[in-house]
């Protein structure tokens, strides 16, 4: 199938979702990196590494037929996120 009848079968809510999905899960990796980036030792930068690792997969194999785990994400994502952001996760 093409790019644009792939396109034109998602309505522009769908896309709508599926973009706001995938820019939860950038801003959730986005906070992993920059802890990483300050993590006080190599292993908890590893396991911040590690647990980034499914986000970064998820963010890669997410498409817009994925309603269901769309929905999903902009759901929970925003606490994962602020959990990253405030040092709740990898700890």
């Amino acid at each position: 199938m093409s790019d644009r009848a792939r396109l034109q079968r998602w309505t522009p809510a769908e896309m709508d979702a599926y973009e706001h999905a995938r820019a939860m899960l950038n801003a959730v990796i986005a906070a992993y990196s920059a802890r990483v980036g300050t993590a006080p030792n190599p292993q908890e930068a590893r396991a911040l590494r590690e647990e980034r690792e499914p986000v970064l997969i998820e963010r890669d194999r997410l498409t817009a037929d994925h309603r269901e785990r769309i929905a999903e994400i902009i759901r929970e994502m925003p606490a994962r996120l602020a959990a990253v952001r405030d040092g709740g996760a990898g700890e």
